[in-house]
């Protein structure tokens, strides 16, 4: 449980070093209130335990953070990326599609040459 936001839940007001004080003796146990300012009483174990599992499930329930301006850019510029490779993509075909017709098209200009010639065979 990390004290300090359990504390934060029940008293959001509160300020750490003046409302109250948590000390750690590196005995394991971990941090405890050594000291208490507030008028309100010294909230038990159970109401920090309680206050602690509050937060953790408030912090799983809040909705995603807005990308920051940096993350924004990186998503737009994906997206650039990607509708160009598809222009490029499209371009290429469109390159293929023009070389085919234009083949064609000077076969059958040859074509009619070799008729207007008199020779059908080209």
């Amino acid at each position: 449980m990390d004290l300090y936001l359990a504390i934060k839940h029940i008293f959001p007001s509160v300020q750490v070093d003046k409302d109250f004080v948590l000390l750690d003796k590196s005995d394991g146990k971990g941090p405890y209130i050594a000291v208490w300012n507030l008028d309100a009483p010294r909230p038990t174990e159970e109401e920090l335990q309680a206050a602690w599992e509050a937060c953790l499930e408030a912090e799983a329930n809040k909705p995603p953070a807005e990308p920051d301006e940096l993350e924004q850019l990186r998503k737009e510029l994906a997206d650039t990326k990607a509708a160009l490779e598809d222009a490029n993509g499209k371009l290429k075909t469109a390159g293929e599609e023009t070389t085919n017709v234009q083949l064609a098209l000077a076969e059958m200009y040859e074509q009619l040459l070799a008729l207007k010639e008199g020779n059908p065979n080209g």
